[in-house]
């Protein structure tokens, strides 16, 4: 009887994040439609139990000895996430995940960085050390071509890089009926249209909230729809939509919702207006078209991938958002019509993240 093959996954887990939760969701089922039984999934965890109840996994802290002792009992480390290899959440997070990787190369462990985005790097430090520990994996799968770029700028070329897509793609949303609750929880009959709207904190952006607050305002009278303000993480989201949703007199999430919950509410949606990438990346996916708010490279790039709309920090700024949503709005057919082009394409590519996941394990 072959002994089952046993799998690490390292990540932002455990922190009320919902596209980073939507993630290891796709990862643990890709893995088992992939391999089937003969997995044992552990997870790196900031709230170990949490993870473990909501993913049906095991979990263990993501600091300490637990690290060690999970990585001396493994097989496979998969590093999956949406953007671990960066350094603009901090050198201390990058450093992290780094260390996490040398580590289970030392303990002669296979890696694999799986449907990732890489960068931004703006420290030389840490460009050398992404480089340097980089280049001792197995397997590198990212979302993108400009992360791939990124790999070959650092010198990373002794690992295979290939360019799949973000495994949220294969996601299933809500049944329509529970989407259809949800939406009447937060104030919304299954008639309206619905403008959904994620927005985030960001240190770069200081005139965001007060332009967002603006734009809403502007756009209750301009536009046959409703505005829903949705939060991708707790707290830190939900105080900021809150805020902007009692300024500008619009409706707010009136609860936590999961990744699939939120996939259902947004595929009823007319047209998405977001920040965070995983908003749009869960547009994309149910076919709804959106105006991505480009404040990192990711976002720019996913917008230009899908074919969608985007707009600056500048322009929002700068009291251009109503004008652009209204501009997305008039042409969401096309927008649309461009998802339905290139999804597929994005699907199929997420799904070779797994059967080169299962390579591995042989």
């Amino acid at each position: 009887m072959t002994s089952a093959k046993r799998i690490l996954i390292l990540g932002y887990y455990g922190f009320s994040n919902v596209g980073d939760e939507a993630v290891l969701s796709a990862i643990i089922e890709g893995l088992r439609a992939q391999v089937g039984d003969g997995i044992e999934i552990t997870v790196l965890s900031s709230r170990p139990e949490e993870t473990a109840n909501l993913h049906k996994v095991r979990a263990v802290p993501r600091a300490g000895v637990s690290v060690i002792r999970a990585l001396q009992d493994t097989d496979l480390v998969i590093s999956g996430g949406g953007s671990l290899i960066q350094d603009a959440t901090s050198f201390r997070s990058l450093a992290y995940y780094l260390w996490v990787i040398a580590l289970a190369k030392f303990y002669r462990r296979k890696v694999m960085i799986l449907g990732q985005g890489i960068g931004p790097l703006r420290r030389s430090a840490s460009r050398r050390l992404a480089g340097a520990v980089l280049n001792r994996i197995d397997l590198i799968t990212v979302r993108d071509a400009g992360s791939a770029e990124l790999l070959r700028e650092l010198g990373v070329s002794r690992p295979p890089v290939q360019v799949t897509a973000d495994p949220t793609f294969l996601l299933r949303p809500c049944p329509e009926e529970e989407a259809i609750s949800l939406l009447a929880e937060a104030g919304l009959g299954p008639e309206d249209g619905v403008i959904a709207f994620s927005l985030r904190p960001w240190r770069e952006a200081p005139g965001m909230e007060d332009a967002a607050i603006e734009a809403l305002r502007q756009l209750k009278d301009a536009l046959p729809a409703k505005a829903l303000l949705v939060a991708m993480q707790s707290p830190e989201d939900e105080t900021l939509v809150r805020k902007v949703g009692v300024m500008a007199g619009v409706l707010v999430q009136p609860r936590a919702w999961t990744a699939e919950q939120l996939l259902g509410v947004l595929a009823r949606c007319r047209l998405v207006v977001a920040m965070r990438l995983h908003a749009l990346i869960f547009a994309s996916a149910v076919g709804v078209p959106s105006l991505g708010i480009i404040y990192d490279p990711k976002v720019e790039q996913f917008v230009a991938a899908t074919g969608q709309e985007g707009i600056t920090l500048e322009e929002v700024a700068s009291g251009g958002l109503a004008e652009r949503v209204t501009a997305a709005w008039n042409v969401r057919d096309e927008l649309a019509a461009r998802l339905a082009e290139r999804v597929p394409a994005m699907r199929k590519a997420a799904a070779e993240n797994f059967r080169l996941a299962g390579d591995l394990l042989v």
